[in-house]
């Protein structure tokens, strides 16, 4: 039996979590706001980034889930790190 879409994407945020899980990371608050940023071109573009006369800057939202499992675990790191402390 094939692996659907979304087991593929589950295995994805398993496998980034247990590395988290590790330690030693430390937060990335530029890659973070990059995948933000990837994420929200995608919330205002018109197409879903498949076109072939598609702008660069166009996100193909067959990258989403991995945009979004990078964000969630990117956000962990700077929680778990501290980063999110109020000082």
């Amino acid at each position: 039996m094939r692996p659907t879409p979304g087991a593929l994407d589950m295995g994805q945020l398993e496998l980034m979590w247990n590395y988290l899980k590790m330690g030693k990371q430390k937060a990335n608050k530029p890659a973070l706001r990059e995948l933000c940023e990837w994420l929200r071109q995608a919330m205002i573009q018109k197409t879903a980034g498949q076109r072939k006369d598609d702008h660069k800057e166009v996100v193909d939202f067959n990258d989403l889930p991995t945009v979004i499992n990078s964000i969630v675990i990117e956000t962990m790191a700077l929680y778990l790190s501290g980063g999110l402390n109020d000082e």
